[in-house]
């Protein structure tokens, strides 16, 4: 009991002592938030007073470039700190989000600066906020864009030092010193902006409403059409369809991204087999030698291997990398397997995960560090086998994105700028998003022709007795396509799912209503559920009642279920329900019997 008593009474003085001396040492932001217990990483770099020294100097791994003001209400003498991602365009109305007049507002001046944080210009951050003992900074801003970022960044007093972290972690910081964040979007522009008081008197109810439902915490805050960046990352998140992991490029699948992927592996699976394609498993980690034995390849890859080098706390004598792709991994193997045209051909594929590391700007299931995806290789006696093989495989590639997904997409063939590294030809299957006419590539089938082969010694003696270098193919499909579904079908709303991938294919709402018995209601809803599920449809019964209905409408939206049934007394006094279809909001209320 007295060991605590002195390290309680330590931690008191230690905090009596930082709040009442002015900080300037980033040793000192270090020695706070080494108290708090907080993770995160702090790099030294040349002085880099403003934002362009910065994206020069500095480099970052996890965290966006952030940049940080300090403004002054001139009327009423009070200040505000703003940050936002370096790139943003900060419009001047985000102040009337908060009651204030945009005319009264300015920049503060370096002595300002130096008088209330006791920093330089160059070196603003929310760290600073430790020598506001006046608090005379009403107000920490942050950008909405900031919000579905996982780590932040910022100077630690002085703009010769970085200090990266999660934001879970900086809020342990900002709980400490009281700190709280607005988190405002300042890319609005006077034509969407409107005036605190015209906006309260247009709708007051509605608001009062949507606070009471909980409904504000589900919506999604960015139109598709205005910022897809945003909109997307608010979706995935909010549909609880991946969480954010604490290194950067890998995500956590939550059981609804999953559920589509195991579809999709269902269904490829099952097609493929019917090819005669078995499934195998090769391990992840591939040597040195063999990565480099296809020089074309290896170059092709080399930015984005990760590599071993140490057990433990020693090093190994040879580094080891992670695959990128298997060819190398598999085909050692082959050599090993065929000697004679009766040992061909070799159709093999697995189920893995590969790691790819080199990238700055990872997007959840469209481009990250590790995936999960399908990887099939074949070995041929002939060309026109493989070709064969090619593109049947991309005619599946199609059909899981029309079929399953939803999906059209485009074939085609890449050049030979673009096709795979040390391959004869790759076709590819294509998508355009509509929100962003931008291009995406789904799934790569490719010829690698004898290149492979022969690097490896993958030889056989042919029906004339003549050794013979096999054909290859390779072909891959990966959780990029959840990504894809997600920006073609998505709304404003969140999720649209396709009913052969959606976890939940009906939700069924009982309405209730103070005035009128539940029993009957719930027992029509509970033996709709149970005629559903013999039926063979993916239902839930969502008859829990600390949401409103309204809530539960938004949730389900959001989540993308397909279909939603509402029942209330109405309903079971006609024997109906009313149905309400997701991809385009149609409502029709449907007689059961």
């Amino acid at each position: 009991r007295d060991r605590v008593s002195t390290q309680r009474l330590n931690h008191l003085i230690s905090r009596q002592y930082m709040e009442k001396q002015r900080l300037s040492e980033k040793e000192q932001i270090y020695e706070i938030l080494n108290r708090l217990g907080v993770q995160y990483e702090a790099k030294d770099h040349e002085a880099s007073p403003n934002m362009e020294l910065v994206l020069k100097n500095v480099k970052l791994e996890k965290s966006p470039f952030i940049k940080n003001l300090l403004y002054i209400n001139s009327k009423k003498k009070d200040f505000y700190m703003v940050c936002a991602i370096h790139d943003t365009k900060v419009e001047k109305t985000y102040w009337k989000q908060i009651g204030l007049g945009a005319g009264n507002m300015r920049l503060a001046t370096a002595e300002q600066v130096k008088d209330i944080l006791n920093v330089e210009v160059g070196s603003v951050s929310p760290f600073a906020l430790v020598n506001d003992h006046e608090q005379k900074v009403k107000s920490l801003i942050f950008d909405q864009g900031l919000e579905v970022q996982e780590y932040v960044s910022f100077h630690p007093l002085v703009n010769n030092a970085i200090v990266e972290l999660k934001q879970s972690e900086f809020k342990k910081f900002l709980d400490e010193y009281k700190i709280d964040i607005k988190y405002l979007d300042l890319t609005v522009k006077e034509a969407e902006a409107e005036p605190k008081e015209q906006a309260q008197k247009q709708a007051p109810k509605k608001i009062e409403k949507e606070e009471e439902e909980g409904i504000t915490k589900l919506r999604i805050e960015y139109k598709k059409s205005e910022n897809f960046s945003k909109w997307y990352s608010q979706v995935i998140i909010k549909s609880e369809m991946i969480d954010y992991y604490d290194i950067s490029g890998c995500y956590i699948l939550r059981p609804n991204a999953y559920n589509i992927w195991e579809t999709i592996q269902r269904n490829f699976d099952s097609w493929i087999k019917e090819l005669g394609v078995e499934n195998a498993y090769f391990p992840m980690f591939v040597s040195q030698k063999a990565l480099e034995t296809e020089k074309n390849h290896v170059e092709g890859f080399a930015p984005e291997v990760a590599w071993v080098t140490k057990s433990g706390n020693s090093d190994l004598k040879e580094p080891i990398a992670v695959r990128p792709t298997s060819e190398t991994i598999m085909y050692p193997a082959f050599s090993k397997w065929v000697s004679s045209h009766r040992d061909l051909p070799i159709l093999l594929n697995q189920w893995t995960n590969v790691v790819r590391w080199e990238f700055k700007h990872p997007t959840p299931f469209i481009r990250t560090r590790e995936f999960l995806w399908q990887e099939g290789h074949t070995a041929h006696v002939t060309l026109k086998e493989s070709e064969q093989m090619v593109y049947t495989i991309l005619d599946l590639y199609e059909k899981v994105y029309t079929d399953i997904l939803a999906v059209p997409v485009i074939k085609g063939k890449k050049t030979d700028t673009e096709k795979f590294a040390g391959g004869y030809y790759t076709t590819t299957i294509e998508t355009i998003i509509p929100a962003n006419s931008r291009g995406v590539q789904a799934a790569t089938s490719h010829n690698l022709g004898q290149n492979f082969s022969k690097m490896f010694d993958i030889t056989f003696e042919n029906e004339k007795k003549e050794k013979d270098f096999a054909w290859q193919t390779s072909w891959g499909l990966t959780t990029r396509s959840i990504g894809v579904m997600i920006m073609y079908h998505g709304d404003d709303k969140g999720l649209v799912l396709p009913p052969k991938v959606a976890r939940i294919q009906v939700v069924i709402v009982p309405i209730y209503f103070k005035d009128v018995k539940s029993d009957d209601l719930l027992n029509y809803a509970s033996s709709l559920y149970k005629e559903l599920k013999q039926a063979g449809v993916r239902v839930f019964l969502d008859d829990t009642t600390i949401h409103s209905p309204g809530w539960k409408f938004n949730n389900w939206e959001l989540k993308g279920v397909p279909i939603r049934f509402e029942i209330g007394p109405k309903e079971v006094e006609k024997n109906e329900v009313r149905s309400v279809q997701r991809f385009n909001g149609q409502k029709q209320n449907c007689l059961l019997y």
